[in-house]
């Protein structure tokens, strides 16, 4: 089994510079990085990540923080979190669920052990609990969230609020006037959860500045519900024929509902929508839409953490993801 001393001799350097490349401590110039990873490959040398935990005081896993709301889409919550085990693995990094109903007490207890380098907390709520112990001690963690008071603590999200305007604008160039706001159950909104609570706010306030009104429809997640409630909707003579769609099980649901009732899109029904691109494959949408970014996202949060870790000192930043819209065939001229 090929060694650190073999990798080094292999690509002319030093140990030490070798243990830069992996650990990522250091600033290593790209010709010197390539020779390295050649030599890595050549030899089929594999990190013992045991012996770099005890070299350099670290677990080499990033917590994250979950919190499974019932009035949420697992299968997109899914999408994130493998987004994090890939962006953290490139890294070098493992990743720790931690899922207890009791999250500002997971959190203390994992900074209290050491049980991981940083933390990732995703459904971050405006005036969220577990950001107390966060704040109180300095450890590193980063927020997938943009709350209204972040605590001094690194935050990343997709811009929601640009996302919301961006899909307003496509309606109201597209000439209509009414649409139906097809958003998450109401106890979400209630929560503080920021992703809702933000889109929820542009959209309404760049709607009433484009003259356009939306009326709101909220639709719970249970399968049946959605199912339920949608066909309600959509054959609501009072309700607007325009869907704008911010719920995952909604749009998800949406084609079924469809199909079900025989009508079409666009000549029946026009529909925009945020949602990821995996959404999109998995139920087979085909609607203009936002891409939530999950991935993009992933990757920010773990690079933001990763520095982090390295430089608890500096200064907490907020990062948010620029949308961009996917436009399809879906919304009729009005």
């Amino acid at each position: 089994m090929a060694t650190i001393g073999d990798v080094a001799r292999e690509a002319g350097v030093s140990r030490s510079t070798v243990s830069s490349v992996l650990t990522g401590r250091k600033f290593v110039t790209p010709e010197t990085r390539a020779r390295i990873e050649a030599a890595i490959a050549k030899l089929d040398y594999s990190v013992n990540s045991g012996a770099r935990a005890l070299a350099t005081s670290r677990t080499m896993t990033f917590g994250v923080v979950v919190r499974f709301h019932e009035a949420e889409f697992s299968p997109a919550l899914a999408t994130y979190l493998v987004a994090f085990s890939d962006a953290a693995r490139e890294r070098g990094y493992a990743v720790m669920l931690l899922t207890e109903p009791d999250g500002a007490e997971a959190v203390r207890r994992a900074i209290a052990g050491r049980q991981v380098d940083g933390l990732i907390l995703l459904n971050v709520l405006d005036g969220d609990p577990r950001l107390d112990p966060i704040s109180r001690s300095g450890f590193p963690a980063v927020l997938v969230g943009n709350p209204e008071d972040p605590r001094g603590i690194d935050a990343v999200d997709l811009d929601f609020a640009s996302a919301a305007n961006m899909l307003v604008d496509h309606l109201a160039d597209a000439g209509h006037r009414d649409a139906m706001f097809v958003q998450w159950p109401e106890e979400l909104y209630e929560s503080g959860s920021t992703y809702a609570t933000r889109f929820e706010r542009a959209a309404l306030r760049r709607a009433a500045e484009r003259g356009v009104r939306l009326v709101p429809v909220p639709v719970p997640v249970g399968p049946e519900q959605v199912r339920s409630t949608l066909r309600a909707a959509l054959q609501d003579p009072a309700l607007p024929t325009t869907l704008l769609i911010h719920n995952d099980a909604a749009v998800a649901m949406l084609p079924f509902v469809l199909g079900d009732l025989g009508l079409d899109v666009p000549a029946d029904r026009s529909v925009v929508s945020l949602h990821s691109g995996e959404l999109a494959r998995l139920y087979v949408l085909s609607y203009t839409a936002v891409e939530s970014e999950p991935v993009a996202v992933a990757e920010a949060a773990v690079d933001v953490l990763c520095k982090r870790v390295e430089d608890p000192g500096a200064p907490a930043g907020k990062r948010l993801i620029v949308p961009r819209l996917d436009q399809r065939s879906s919304v009729a001229a009005d």
